[in-house]
């Protein structure tokens, strides 16, 4: 029986270029379609699990000798299996645990630098989806912003932090992940709270959460363009909490509501006049992101709204025509799972958990295409 390995393990194997090959025994297609990516290069095989089933001594042919293979699947049960015929065979391998559904959930908390005022703010990373989740503490409270459906992970981090939370938001209505505030919040007894603009209909109930993220040296700004009800989270003048509003390559895409002329023009607005006022040395806080790169050496992604300004083409438009041509170009059809996930997080559906997984499966889509950003 082979061992196993545990996601977090994987990854930091994987981000400081140590251990052996990656055996990804998923379908052709799975494989295409999405990848474990790190931070420092690292050799992957692709061999679908049926072929150690058809013709295990072809299979065990491709792989390298003397080396630990690692071993990953969709869920962990087909890498298991072939982990356990390498072992037989003689061949060191590892099981990674839950496989590509686990790496797709994994949470890696790392400390933003600089809070103000004795707050601290810690950035949970997701690194298989590219989402950004915050949790915010000063005096033992804290205030938990975008979190995704891992709810342990943000009530453990609050402990450690010696906290107890006292609100819960959600920068806008998410389409490419399942949110996990209304659960967190009623699991923590606190207000949960998010905009979800005009022309949709908000199920989930909502409490003074912006009145407890306020006392904590949050200030709610509206922030219309990348969904109707998009809100931005300042603390302290310092530290801006962006949403999808605002990456560090780029802006969110505002065509997943079909309307890319409307509310492109907002995201214009919003741009122009709610953070063209900010100070250069803002730090802006995403909630979403499109690779390791945008990883930075203490773990965190992040960028000085200074740096975004001179480098990220669609900050750089100053014309409100201009700007909504742009986001006309780079409107594209939105992943078939998004309008399901919009009414998920709407309260007008609850799938089964199996459902929400498959739904979420691979990175998210939330950027415009154009002059900046790949993601």
């Amino acid at each position: 029986m082979a061992e196993g390995l545990g996601i977090g393990e994987l990854l930091r194997e994987l981000d400081a270029g140590r251990g052996g090959p990656l055996l990804d025994v998923r379908n052709a297609d799975e494989f295409a379609a999405w990848r474990v990516e790190a931070r420092a290069p690292f050799e992957t095989i692709h061999v679908p699990y049926f072929g150690f089933l058809e013709d295990p001594e072809a299979a065990l042919a491709r792989l390298p000798r003397g080396r630990e293979i690692r071993v990953l699947c969709a869920k962990g049960g087909s890498s298991e299996m072939v982990a356990g015929m390498l072992v037989e065979a003689g061949v060191r391998a590892r099981n990674v645990e839950g496989g590509m559904v686990a790496y797709g959930e994994f949470l890696a908390p790392a400390r933003v630098p600089g809070a103000p005022d004795g707050a601290e703010v810690w950035q949970l990373v997701r690194r298989g989806k590219g989402c950004l989740s915050y949790v915010v503490a000063r005096d033992g409270k804290a205030v938990v912003v975008d979190p995704s459906r891992n709810l342990e992970a943000y009530e453990r981090l609050v402990r450690r932090l010696d906290s107890r939370i006292v609100a819960v938001l959600d920068t806008h209505v998410h389409a490419d992940h399942a949110s996990g505030g209304p659960g967190l919040a009623a699991r923590a007894r606190a207000p949960y709270h998010v905009e979800a603009g005009a022309g949709f209909e908000l199920r989930h109930r909502t409490g003074p959460a912006l009145d407890a993220a306020a006392g904590l040296g949050l200030r709610a700004i509206p922030a219309p363009g990348h969904t109707p009800g998009s809100t931005l989270f300042l603390l302290g003048g310092t530290h801006l909490l962006s949403g999808d509003t605002l990456f560090t390559r780029g802006v969110g895409r505002p065509d997943l509501g079909g309307d890319a002329e409307a509310w492109g023009r907002s995201l214009f607005r919003t741009l122009r006049d709610r953070v063209g006022p900010l100070d250069d040395g803002t730090l802006v806080l995403p909630s979403h992101y499109g690779g390791t790169d945008e990883l930075r050496a203490d773990g965190t992604v992040a960028a000085r709204l200074g740096e975004l300004r001179r480098e990220v083409p669609e900050m750089r438009i100053r014309d409100e025509e201009e700007f909504a041509a742009a986001m006309r170009r780079s409107a594209r059809p939105a992943p078939e799972a998004y309008l399901r996930l919009v009414q998920v997080n709407l309260g007008e559906l609850q799938p089964e958990e199996e459902k929400l997984v498959e739904w979420e499966l691979g990175r998210n889509e939330c950027a415009a295409h154009g002059a900046g950003g790949r993601r």
